[in-house]
């Protein structure tokens, strides 16, 4: 099986090291020419949860054309940088499988325009820090769930026949049910860790945080009653003490002066819960003081 993985952040080179398996072959494309020598140079380097460390050769380029189009390709980048891909987009063809996996739910809109037939998303609850263009550290094992948005399902299968212990994936029946609950998730945990400046264990160990945390949960499940059985809260303190020494990743693009996901998470959901009469005063104040910090703070 041959996969190319778009995107040299720290989930894509997270995944690209741990699809990598006897019979299956993995390409990474990357953005900046520097990381694609730094890889092709030293290899991927992959810290595991127990601290081990793992070394592999993976075929790195900036230039899409030189990996195969019969491939599946998974889309591991930031929503916001979706739109300069367009022309990989056009260059594909139809028949070429793509799975994306990013935070929020306007993504769905996104795919919905492209040309390709067989198109499907990722939610992943796996902690994945990059610690340099050549080394990522997995930092929580968590599920990969996967859901078909169009076209035939048989071409992603697979791509679970690879899960393990370390991966372990699961089909899902509804993408945007699935991508709601993985955005609700977030709202309950990036935004507060980010504001607080604070690692995720932080926010149920703290008194205060986790009434706040208690507080907007309801406010989050009188919009969307529907998640209820599929998000108790007890998943969301379950989370927080797994992940409970991980940064979130919007904190982390915070602290690295890069552009939080703040509409692509909160936006996003906050513009769901408006379509259904609901207000969510609690979480509009959060994306209120998210885009006051990132406009005074870098952007990049």
């Amino acid at each position: 099986m041959q996969i190319v993985v778009v995107g040299g952040g720290a989930v894509g080179l997270l995944l690209a090291s741990l699809l990598q398996k006897d019979h299956t072959q993995i390409h990474i494309l990357v953005h900046r020419e520097s990381q694609a020598r730094e890889l092709n140079d030293k290899g991927l380097q992959q810290i595991d949860v127990l601290q081990k460390s793992h070394q592999t050769y993976i075929k790195v380029s900036q230039d899409f054309k030189e990996f195969p189009t019969d491939a599946l390709w998974i889309i591991a980048v930031k929503y916001h940088h979706l739109a300069g891909l367009q022309s990989l987009f056009q260059s594909l063809p139809k028949s070429t499988p793509l799975l994306f996996i990013q935070n929020g739910v306007m993504h769905l809109q996104f795919a919905k325009q492209l040309h390709q037939e067989h198109i499907a998303f990722s939610s992943v609850e796996f902690g994945a820090e990059k610690l340099s263009d050549s080394s990522v550290a997995h930092r929580g094992v968590g599920k990969m769930k996967i859901a078909l948005g169009i076209g035939n399902g048989q071409l992603f299968e697979p791509l679970l026949q690879l899960s393990k212990d370390k991966l372990p994936m699961e089909w899902a029946e509804n993408a945007e049910q699935m991508l709601t609950r993985k955005a609700l998730l977030n709202c309950l945990i990036n935004p507060m860790t980010t504001i607080l400046n604070v690692k995720n264990g932080a926010l149920i160990t703290n008194k205060h945080s986790f009434l706040l945390i208690e507080q907007l949960y309801k406010e989050i499940m009188t919009a969307f009653p529907e998640q209820q059985d599929q998000l108790p809260f007890e998943d969301v303190i379950a989370l927080c003490k797994k992940t409970a020494t991980n940064t979130s990743s919007m904190l982390a693009d915070r602290l690295n002066g890069r552009l939080m996901e703040v509409d692509t998470i909160v936006g996003g959901i906050l513009q769901m819960a408006q379509t259904r009469n609901h207000e969510m005063p609690i979480l509009a104040t959060l994306h209120s003081l998210l885009i006051a910090m990132q406009q005074g703070g870098a952007e990049s």
